[in-house]
């Protein structure tokens, strides 16, 4: 399946902000940081993104989107860009759906990318919100190799984040969006089951927590040192928060 990923830079990110906490005190921001640094939670936020933009009802404190205009499509061979016609004034975003159909790494005009490793990936088209504010005049690209070949389909789009829901024990459910973390964070555990996993489990795992032990950078580049590699999995449950149907796997690749 397709992964989402960030610009060449995405790999050594989780050091550079590990690094940041030690100069920071900005704390929620911080922690809103470390989470985006982390290839599987950028899976998480991809997600969220797809099923926004293929029009199903949204997670908690997800993306709705409501299409602006008429969409367009077109097949390409290698750099291209997709004219979409005039930009509606409420236009927030660009709703793409974009196919690759040889493998090869696509980059969208934000900068995050999306890698195909083979002919099969093509079954799994990615979807994704490219903010307004990073497409050029009235069109939307792709960054790419010159053999890759890719289809797109895209609309101007108004994208409104939503509530996180509130179980019966008081604790927030939903995605990680501009306001924050919920109590529980929506994710897919590894056998591709939606489900959350507690806020507390993920900092552990991913090294939020580690890091307000921090003193010094060297700490923070001490900690990524003794974890690369390390894969860590943590239950997932209903949004009870309590009912476990699986794992989700932090770490690794």
């Amino acid at each position: 399946m397709n992964t989402m990923q960030m610009s060449p830079e995405f790999a050594t990110a989780f050091r550079a902000r590990l690094v940041e906490h030690v100069t920071t005190t900005a704390r929620p921001k911080r922690r809103r940081a470390l989470l985006a640094g982390g290839i599987t939670l950028t899976l998480v936020l991809g997600g969220t993104a797809a099923a926004a933009a293929t029009g199903l009802i949204p997670l908690p404190g997800g993306t709705e989107i409501t299409e602006l205009a008429e969409t367009t499509s077109g097949t390409f061979t290698g750099t291209g860009a997709l004219e979409l016609g005039e930009r509606p004034a409420d236009t927030t975003g660009v709703a793409v759906s974009l196919t690759c159909l040889t493998p090869g790494t696509f980059t969208f005009d934000d900068g995050a990318s999306v890698t195909c490793s083979a002919v099969s990936d093509s079954a799994y088209p990615t979807t994704y919100v490219v903010p307004a504010d990073a497409v050029t005049g009235n069109q939307v690209g792709i960054v790419t190799g010159p053999d890759s070949v890719w289809s797109m389909t895209a609309t101007w789009v108004l994208a409104e984040t939503t509530e996180w829901a509130v179980n019966v024990d008081g604790y927030t459910y939903g995605v990680i969006n501009e306001n924050g973390e919920p109590d529980l964070i929506a994710v897919m555990t590894t056998d591709n089951q939606p489900g959350y996993v507690w806020r507390m489990d993920l900092n552990d795992a991913n090294g939020t927590t580690a890091a307000e032990s921090f003193t010094s950078p060297e700490d923070a580049l001490r900690w990524q040192e003794e974890n690369a590699g390390t894969v860590h999995y943590i239950p997932v449950y209903e949004s009870d928060g309590t009912t476990q149907i699986g794992e989700f796997q932090v770490g690794g690749n």
